[in-house]
């Protein structure tokens, strides 16, 4: 392969450029043959077990299943997975403003118990719990994969007379997911999965929320969180001829990262007696990045990379409705709620990580570029409060992600609310 001039490549989702040379490292986006191109470059200038690896494959030549297995694109959904956390944090402090509304909403309904007068104090504890799975074609850009997030906060709010609520909150979450295997092949057995991303972040988000006139309302919030990754990539290296011993790869990396959101909304709750029915309208924006780290090898292969920093960013508006009924009974008030959100993406474009050989001296670069994210999709949720005697509201609420392409997400929150 003339590595001297530049080339175009064909990519499954998109195009690639290779560049060559000591001066201009290569460059390729992820795909199958464009993974294989870049192999070849880095055998160019192996050191210790890839120069090994070299030697066994003829100067890098894999077998169509191996290219796909070592095509690293287990790394570019880390970033868009982080954003999503800091999409979901932002999410349940929106949900922890809303409920505070409907509890204003629901005592007068307490006619029929005794309902304690509230202070302006509170504070709260929430419970959260979310599975997810992505679905992929073989070969995709992306690798399909499933996990699960649960995430615990507590916190304080303020009743700022009779029109405003302010408050902060402290979280601590937990995340795992797992990549699906890849396929058999000839003479190509596949691990049992394709690795997989664990992650603890703590987080702290403040809010604010103001009545405007009788019905309207506006409110802000905004947030911040620290991650600690542990990354797990398992592939398998395999010549062309299928002929010698193929080679598991076990590479592993750590890396910190950080979360951002804000968020501003606007909404008018229309009331009938007991029932209110609320649209509104959101921005909100959040950010995610997670820090350049190198992986270690663990069984000597010698196919450890270099992974890139990643940065993802969103943009997205919200327009949604909001019902709420406050039903009165002798021992308190029972606020059935419903939801249904179109949700908009106007920033979260498709995003490239960078990759290198550890022990390639080259330092021949393989782009990974992960799927564009949809666009446009819908939330929808039910959930339950109760406002019961000397201030203490429990709930749980249920949501789930509608119109996503090849992506499903399901989340329960329960918590409770105590009044001083």
């Amino acid at each position: 392969m003339d590595i001297h001039k530049a080339r175009l490549l064909a990519a499954v989702g998109g195009l690639g450029i290779a560049f060559g040379g000591a001066a201009s490292p290569a460059m390729a986006q992820a795909g199958n043959a464009d993974f294989q191109d870049f192999f070849f470059s880095a055998c160019e200038a192996p050191t210790g077990a890839l120069a090994n690896q070299c030697g066994v494959s003829a100067g890098g030549d894999l077998s169509g299943d191996s290219e796909s297995s070592l095509n690293p694109n287990q790394t570019s959904v880390a970033a868009s997975n982080a954003l999503a956390k800091a999409q979901a944090l932002a999410a349940e402090t929106e949900a922890r403003l809303e409920a505070l509304r409907d509890e204003d909403n629901g005592e007068p309904g307490a006619n029929t118990g005794k309902i304690a007068g509230f202070g302006p104090w509170s504070v709260f504890a929430n419970f959260e719990a979310e599975w997810f799975e992505q679905d992929r074609q073989a070969y995709a850009n992306e690798r399909a994969y499933d996990g699960d997030r649960y995430r615990g906060t507590i916190g304080v709010d303020y009743r700022a007379g009779a029109n405003a609520h302010i408050g902060l909150s402290l979280s601590y979450e937990d995340y795992s997911s797992s990549f699906v295997a890849d396929l058999p092949g000839n003479n190509f057995t596949p691990q049992a999965n394709g690795g997989g991303v664990k992650n603890e972040a703590i987080s702290a988000s403040v809010f604010a929320s103001v009545a405007l006139g009788e019905n309207a309302w506006f409110d802000a919030s905004a947030g911040i969180g620290w991650a600690d990754y542990d990354f797990r990539r398992n592939a398998v290296f395999q010549e062309s001829s299928r002929t010698i011993a193929q080679t598991n790869v076990n590479a592993t990396g750590s890396a910190d990262g950080k979360q951002y959101f804000a968020s501003f909304g606007l909404g008018y709750d229309y009331s009938a007696g007991a029932l209110s029915v609320g649209p509104y309208a959101r921005l909100r924006w959040s950010r995610s990045t997670i820090d350049a780290y190198t992986e270690t090898d663990a069984n000597g292969s010698g196919l450890a990379l270099n992974v890139s920093k990643q940065r993802a960013n969103s943009l997205a508006s919200v327009l949604g409705v909001n019902m709420s009924h406050a039903i009165g009974t002798s021992w308190g008030v029972i606020v059935p709620q419903a939801r249904f959100e179109y949700e908009h993406e106007f920033d979260d474009d498709a995003a490239t990580t960078f990759t290198s050989l550890v022990l390639d001296s080259a330092n021949t670069q393989f782009a990974v570029v992960n799927d564009s994210p949809d666009r446009d999709y819908f939330n929808a949720g039910i959930g339950l409060l109760f406002v019961l005697p000397n201030g203490i509201m429990p709930f749980i609420d249920y949501e789930a992600l509608l119109g996503y392409s090849n992506f499903d997400r399901h989340r329960v929150t329960a918590g409770i609310r105590f009044e001083l």
